[in-house]
Parts: structure tokens; sequence; C-alpha cells
């Protein structure tokens, strides 16, 4: 377990505060049997993208929930919930049209499950983020029979265009140090792509204890959904 509140300039109290308000009205919610399935998973995937930062293992417990009531209703958002709790969602029935952003859910949980998936949103910004479909494509592509030294520099450029929101939020000091507005400092999808990532590099024979301590190794602050993905395990 890792406290990151301190790399990210939050208030750890302010994390924690949200986490359990999430999460506690979410539970209140599922044991009253309430038909918005959808607002009980988005509130344990909102509790767990501020936990995450706080206690992974109290996280990845509330990605599980969010993936078990994400997939009760066919929901493609799901397919992150269910990568970041470790578990996957290869199950799931999607029955909607494959938009860019079904296509890139699909892309990180065929990449965490080894399947292969449909890659036409090529030039489509996608996710919460609006980062063109091609660079998560090219970051996985490229992380294939890489020298272990190597990987951080296939890494970077997407880390970094992932980390350009939070960068950009945390200029707004008070705000951000606050969480006002409730500000998700790092998208669950940030980190389903870098555990996405790291399962590529496991299965080109890289263990478990190298990767961590090349990712540990990084001082740069886009590396941290990296060292999350990993604790989330």
């Amino acid at each position: 377990m890792s406290d990151f509140s301190l790399l990210l300039s939050l208030d750890s109290d302010a994390l924690q505060t949200l986490a359990h308000a999430y999460s506690s009205y979410a539970a209140y919610l599922d044991t009253g049997n309430a038909e918005d399935i959808h607002t009980i998973a988005c509130c344990y995937m909102k509790a767990a993208a501020y936990e995450m930062l706080l206690d992974q293992s109290n996280a990845r417990s509330l990605f599980a929930l969010a993936a078990t009531r994400f997939t009760q209703i066919s929901d493609p958002y799901g397919l992150i919930a269910g990568i970041c709790s470790y578990q996957g969602c290869p199950d799931l029935s999607i029955t909607t049209e494959a938009t860019p952003d079904i296509q890139f859910y699909q892309l990180l949980n065929g990449t965490f499950t080894g399947a292969t998936v449909d890659t036409s949103a090529w030039q489509e910004p996608v996710g919460r983020l609006q980062i063109p479909f091609r660079l998560y494509a090219d970051a996985i592509t490229d992380t294939i029979d890489q020298e272990v030294t190597q990987l951080p520099k296939v890494w970077k450029s997407l880390l970094t265009r992932m980390y350009t929101r939070p960068r950009l939020l945390s200029k707004d000091t008070a705000r951000w140090r606050k969480l006002e507005g409730t500000i998700t400092p790092i998208e669950p999808e940030t980190v389903a792509t870098c555990i996405a990532l790291l399962r590529v590099a496991e299965r080109q024979g890289i263990s478990l204890d190298i990767l961590t301590s090349l990712v540990q190794a990084q001082q740069d602050n886009a590396y941290i959904p990296m060292k999350i993905g990993l604790l989330l395990r």
C-alpha cells in the first residue's frame, strides 16, 4: 500500500472523505435494492478512483464491485473496472454499436486477457481523456519484444499525454489540493492502460520483480498510474 497524495500535492483527508462518501452512498443504494444500478456502479468507480491514491487494496475491492454492477447492465465501462480489479470482464455482452470508446475499452480488455480486438477507430479520440486511439494501440504494440531497459522510454510518450490533464488541473493549486468540484486526479482508464501495458511486458517473459524495480525507479509523476497499477495486483 502506498499513499500518493503527497507526490500529487493533494489533501489526503479530502481524498479519504470523498472515497468514503461515494463508497458509503453506493453501499447504501446497494443494500436497498435500488433499481439505478448505473448510479451504484458509478459511485463505486468514483470511490475507487480516489481510494487508489491512498489504499490500493481497498481500491481493488471497490473496482471489483463497480465491475460487477456495470456488467449487470452490460455497460462497457465495466471493462475498465474489471482491469483495475485484475479480474477482466471477458464475458461482458456489448449489444450497442461498436463506438470508438467501446473499441478502446475492448482494446485494453483484450490486451489484458490476451484476446484480439477491433481497431478500426484508429484515428479517433477515445475515453475520458480524448486521446487518439492509435497512441494507445502503438504503445501496446511497441511494448512487444522490447528490451526491458527500453520500456520506460517506450511508455513515456503515452504516459505523459495521459498526465496532461492532471498537470493542467493542478495549476489551480487551491482547488486541486482540496479536490473542489470532485476532481478526479487520475482516471481509472489511465491505470487500466498501465495494467494492460504491464501485462504485455509480462507475456514477453519479463518478471514482475524486474518490472516493479524498473517502474519504481521512475521519478516523473506521469509514471504514478503505472505504480498504482502494480500495487492493485
